[in-house]
């Protein structure tokens, strides 16, 4: 089921919660486009309620503003804003769009701004927005770059645009990129968002290839971007701690993670990098993954209590949540706090938010009666495309009076020695301001000044920024880095590890200062100095980062993730191998090495795992990964040695064997590599043996690896087995399934056999008629339209929904209608209809019209079907716990409701809030709307054969699906002719059929009790 969009119009289900620090409201009824009214501006802050002493004020609003998109503030203090009228569609070629970027000035003591005035105009959905330090230019995204523009003559207008990084996908309007933010070390940081491909690259024609979701970095001149971390689903919003840390706000994983560099994070089939995924810093949800904006309040403006805490952005709960951190070393941990705002009004969206120079907190409100991008149709004439609102939350006390504010409003036209005075200023937005106006500037005056304040320093901070620039302006000798590594704060001796980890080397006593870091007493420091050690490989640094891998707390999993990276990048050179047999490991030593071997993709790190395995004992998911990282990346004799290894393994049994066995085809499928004589002897040796078995669970493993090898040989044991009238019905259905992979035309007869038995139970037909739909031979076909006259009517509705996904069998299935073999009705099921759509037949439309002519409406079924099970579940005494077994059988193999289940699909915590009437809609007629992240891929094979299913990853040479049922599908790419993506959801349409009724109810009432907030780890509402 669908994914919940998180982002500006990208919104999900209108709701109004309860508050939690008021008086009880009444809560909004849930419904995808809100019948409420919207208010005024001056009507909706009265709705939005902060705690005691906060104070919300309205910064602009329509018509000066449409909506907003990004918020950022440049160094003369005014406020960037992109604003859309197009969103969520681009505008089309030919026509000029009408998006803009504004800039807000001039703010009055109530936060409202005199002057809005427009920078730039004719731009497409503009997202990320930043201004440069001189303040008339700024990087700004707009369909299809990332553009420079600049006002060169000085009448506040734009009047150069250039494409500054080309070119960013945007076939999915609401996973762009967004959030560009400032990071110490003066590169850009930004998120790349979800469903789009973006080949991005500046002007030293370097490209970055980011799928989906990432988080990348590019510098200000427009010459280099690259990869920060790997994944995250759709990320919109960064933010930066005081020491160096990254934070990110992700939708439909988890609302905030602290970004580890060159790690991996959950997304929608990808692959880690064989360390697995990055450790979270928050298991629960807010009740929602539609996560916008995140804010890391390092500031004085708020209170104390509310300081180095975290705030997200809610558009689903119309609240910003809130956060405190409880560490474990270097890893923080997200603790739940009262929401920080919660608002009465449904169309309050908080799709950005900025801490600005003044400590307090700016909020672009998107404003819209519809939350989500796909919730309802793109062209629904809901979607609000005018309104759109900017909040400014501070602080006033009891006595009504603000907390510390910017100690100036324009640094443009500070002197140098208020700039400097600046970097130590407790609002880390008023420090990075200073420092890059100084690097900006430049010069002996400004190197002079930075070298007393790193020396004498007022603050910590103001050393940490004083580092920061001078080694921006290449003028921070290796001494100064040496002595500020000795330094009392942990701040200044992190900071220094993180320098130390851009320098394009590390050599002679910087070298020593970072490993000297890695036994830091602080677990920041030694975090740092070994991400330091990562950037630069060094065989003698391999010991060292073993000894930290062996002393770290076992909490501290963001240092251990670090420490595993810096190991396994150790490794990547082809000359560290030899040298880690001169460092006589130990037991646990090359077990570490083992877990980070599987990072590196090379023959080397291969043949150390081939001889691990031999002499370690290990757990069967650990040895499975090995064996299949040997199988794939292993040459020569290691190949031999691995193949002898699984053979000899014969008393754990055969089934065990059969697994390794498959790891090891796996592995060498991925690498491209052929089926030799001794691989294909040892599986047809244990598929004999498994089939002779009178244990089931052993016959089913040699089935399942005739299935994965795909013998002729193997094909005549498995026909005996599928028409043995003895054959449990599982075991016959997988078997027909391995004949066909082995010899498609040649299993037709047998499936239609079993097609055309009467006395065989209809979901077995059923199985018949869809795998001999995926062979795409004349002889399947006619089979298949031979049996259609006299089929049950659920029987033909399968043969009719398997002939139409292909064009040759929807010619077959019409041209079987037409001559009155079949009943038209079939053709409005939505089963047969959404594929029949895809197939290209000229006139189709046309043709279904005559034939279906006289027919009630085509939706009418379905409507009768939702009316009916709607009527039911209302009668029924449904009970949710029976639900949650029902799910476990039909829906785990794909989804995931509180940590348990598989991830193929999208989470389904919190689908409750969706409504009955939605979720009866999502579960019988998954086709009504489709993610384009959850569509179906048609994989047309040389052999005849059709696979089809949700493409999951690309393994080397392997494209690996899962199946409506949640299985996995592995096919070698060079079998496959043709590959299409289909506007269909791989869900199974017909659930009606498969769950009795009384199931069904239970498992609706188990999905509706997945209210937002009240799971563990609870999601917002996913779809098909």
């Amino acid at each position: 089921m669908r994914r919940v969009s998180r982002f500006a119009g990208l919104l999900v289900l209108s709701l109004l919660v309860v508050p939690n620090r008021a008086p009880a409201q009444k809560p909004a009824p849930v419904e995808n486009v809100s019948t409420f009214e919207p208010k005024a501006p001056a009507d909706e802050r009265k709705a939005l309620h902060v705690p005691e002493g906060f104070e919300v004020q309205l910064v602009a609003a329509e018509p000066d503003i449409h909506k907003p998109l990004n918020i950022a503030f440049d160094d003369q203090g005014r406020l960037w804003v992109t604003d859309t009228l197009e969103y969520p569609y681009p505008a089309p070629a030919g026509k000029v769009p009408r998006d803009t970027v504004k800039i807000l000035a001039d703010f009055q003591p109530d936060g409202r701004a005199r002057s809005v005035t427009t920078f730039a105009d004719g731009l497409n959905i503009p997202i990320g927005i930043l201004p440069l330090p001189d303040s008339h230019r700024a990087l700004v995204h707009g369909i299809p770059d990332i553009f420079l523009i600049a006002d060169e003559d000085g009448d506040g207008k734009a009047d150069r645009r250039v494409p500054w990084y080309q070119s960013i996908g945007s076939k999915d309007t609401h996973g762009m990129t967004n959030a560009f933010t400032w990071g110490f070390d003066g590169w850009i940081y930004a998120c790349h968002g979800f469903a789009n491909e973006s080949k991005v690259e500046g002007s030293d024609k370097s490209p970055i290839t980011m799928q989906s979701g990432n988080v990348y970095r590019m510098k200000p001149d427009g010459t280099h971007a690259e990869y920060y971390t790997h994944g995250q689903v759709n990320p919109f919003g960064l933010a930066f701690d005081p020491l160096g840390n990254l934070y990110s706000s992700d939708c439909h994983s988890r609302p905030i993670y602290q970004l580890l560099r060159g790690a991996h994070y959950p997304s929608f089939g990808k692959p880690h990098d064989g360390l697995g995924f990055a450790p979270e810093m928050m298991t629960h949800d807010h009740g929602s993954t539609a996560i916008d904006g995140v804010i890391y309040y390092a500031a004085d403006q708020f209170p104390k209590a509310y300081r180095d805490t975290m705030f997200v952005g809610n558009v689903v709960t119309n609240r910003i949540n809130h956060d405190r951190l409880e560490w474990h070393g270097s890893s923080p941990k997200a603790i739940p706090q009262d929401d920080f705002l919660w608002s009465e009004d449904n169309w309050f969206r908080p799709v950005d938010m900025e801490i600005g120079p003044d400590g307090a907190l700016y909020v672009a409100d998107f404003y819209n009666r519809i939350i989500g991008h796909y919730e309802v149709p793109l062209t629904h004439p809901g979607r609000d495309r005018e309104r759109g609102r900017i909040w400014r939350i501070v602080y006033r006390g009891k006595d009504g009076k603000e907390g510390s504010t910017a100690p100036r409003t324009d640094w443009t036209k500070a002197g140098t020695d208020d700039l400097v005075g600046d970097l130590a200023h407790p609002n880390l937005v008023v420090r990075t301001k200073a420092a890059n106006q100084l690097v900006a500037r430049g010069g002996a005056e400004i190197v002079k000044a930075l070298e007393n304040a790193e020396a004498r320093p007022k603050a910590p901070e103001q050393q940490v920024h004083a580092l920061w620039a001078l080694d921006r302006l290449n003028a921070l000798p290796d001494k100064t880095l040496e002595r500020a590594s000795n330094s009392e704060d942990r701040a200044v001796r992190a900071h220094v590890m993180r320098i130390l980890g851009e320098r394009p080397a590390l050599r002679g006593p910087l070298a020593k200062v970072a490993r000297r870091g890695v036994n830091d007493p602080d677990p920041f420091v030694c975090r740092s100095a070994a991400e330091a050690l990562g950037r630069h490989p060094a065989n003698v640094q391999i010991a060292t980062l073993l000894a930290v891998r062996q002393t770290a707390p076992a909490d501290d999993t963001h240092l251990i993730h670090v420490v595993r990276m810096a190991l396994r990048d150790q490794l990547r050179p082809a000359s560290a191998w030899p040298f880690l047999e001169t460092l006589n490991l130990n037991e646990r030593e090359a077990r570490d090495i083992a877990d980070v071997a599987l990072g590196v993709p090379t023959a080397e790190s291969a043949r150390f795992l081939m001889a691990y395995v031999s002499r370690v004992a290990e757990s069967r998911a650990e040895l499975d990964r090995h064996v299949h990282h040997i199988a794939r990346h292993g040459e020569g004799d290691v190949t031999t040695t691995l193949l002898a290894f699984v053979r000899d393994r014969r008393a754990e049994g055969l089934t065990r064997q059969v697994e390794l066995l498959k790891a090891v085809e796996q592995g060498t499928q991925e690498r491209g590599g052929p089926l030799d004589e001794p691989r294909r002897a040892f599986a047809l040796e244990l598929f004999g043996a498994l089939l002779s078995s009178t244990r089931a669970d052993e016959v089913q493993a040699g089935i399942n690896l005739a299935t994965t090898f795909r013998l002729p040989a193997m094909r005549e044991r498995l026909e005996s087995l599928a028409k043995e009238a003895a054959t449990p019905e599982a075991q016959r259905t997988a078997a027909v399934t391995a004949l066909v992979g082995i010899d498609p035309k040649g299993t037709v007869p047998l499936l239609a056999r079993l097609l055309d038995d009467p006395a065989r139970p209809i979901a077995s037909r059923e199985q018949a008629a869809t795998v001999l739909a995926s062979i795409d031979q004349p002889e399947a076909r006619t089979e298949l339209i031979r049996v259609l006259p006299a089929a049950p009517e659920r029987l033909q509705t399968t043969i009719a929904a398997g002939l139409a996904t292909r064009r040759a069998g929807a010619e077959a299935l019409l041209d079987a209608i037409k001559s009155g073999k079949a009943s038209a009705r079939l053709l409005q099921e939505r089963r047969v209809s959404v594929p029949l759509g895809t197939t290209g037949i000229q006139g189709l439309s046309d043709t279904l019209q005559a034939l279906t002519q006289g027919l009630p409406p085509a939706d009418q079924k379905m409507l009768d079907l939702l009316k009916h099970r709607r009527a039911g579940f209302d009668a029924a005494k449904s009970n949710p716990d029976l639900g949650a077994r029902v799910f476990d059988k039909i829906c785990a193999a794909c989804h995931q409701v509180g940590g348990k289940g598989a991830r193929i699909g999208p989470q389904l915590d919190g689908i409750g809030v969706r409504g009955l009437d939605r979720l009866l809609e999502d579960v019988l007629d998954p086709n009504r709307n489709v993610d384009q992240a959850f569509r179906l891929t048609r994989l047309a094979l040389k052999d005849g054969q059709l696979v089809s299913g949700l493409l999951l990853k690309e393994e080397g040479a392997v494209l690996v699906l899962a199946d409506s049922q949640g299985k996995e599908v592995r096919v070698p790419t060079d079998t496959v002719e043709e590959r299409v993506n289909a506007q269909i959801s791989p869900m199974p349409a017909n659930l009606s059929d498969q769950i009795n009724e009384p199931e069904f109810y239970d498992l609706l009432a188990f999905l509706l009790a997945r209210q937002a907030g009240q799971d563990t780890g609870a999601k917002d509402p996913a779809r098909p």
